[in-house]
């Protein structure tokens, strides 16, 4: 998939879905269903939901997508107005995240992603991703070589709470943050 074009979708119903052959994604794929390596992380942003995969793209170093449902999603009708999906960020190895797990929709618009960097050559940080893709570093763990998981501001949207996988702890950061 290219990076910034969107896409229109549309739903395939599959039989069966509670069954423990675990083939739904290869009975899916087979009907003409996309397939994303790893889906982990899954957010709302604004209109549409942002959701990314672990090891996603021709790298297998991760992907962030958008989509935005349509106005007659899962029906007879979502033909003639279907819902969008969109690539808007792919890691290879020049790029600033890696791995990108759990992420949440920052007050200000933007994207927060946590890695999941499975080597330990690097730490694992938040990323941050704008709308038009481009990337910044919001924090690093410098604490451990643990995963961040669990991203996500405070109601007022002033703190940013964030989990360290291991040793299981969670922090707090006050920006400022741009609003």
């Amino acid at each position: 998939m290219r990076l910034n074009k969107s896409l229109n979708t549309h739903w395939i119903d599959l039989q069966e879905v509670d069954i423990e052959k675990d083939d739904l994604r290869l009975r899916g794929a087979a009907l003409g269903a996309a397939t994303f390596a790893r889906g982990e992380g899954l957010t709302v942003a604004e209109d549409q939901f942002a959701f990314t995969c672990t090891l996603g793209g021709p790298a297998r170093l991760g992907q962030v997508f958008t989509y935005e449902p349509g106005p007659f999603e899962g029906t007879a009708n979502e033909q003639g107005s279907p819902g969008r999906l969109t690539l808007i960020a792919e890691a290879d190895e020049n790029s600033l995240f890696n791995n990108c797990d759990n992420l949440t929709m920052a007050p200000w618009g933007d994207l927060i992603v946590c890695e999941d960097t499975e080597d330990n050559t690097n730490h694992c940080a938040l990323i941050g991703i704008r709308p038009d893709g481009s990337q910044y570093l919001v924090a690093n763990n410098a604490y451990s070589d643990s995963e961040l998981a669990g991203v996500c501001f405070s109601p007022d949207g002033k703190t940013l709470f964030v989990n360290i996988q291991y040793p299981g702890m969670t922090v707090a950061i006050t920006g400022p943050w741009p609003v």
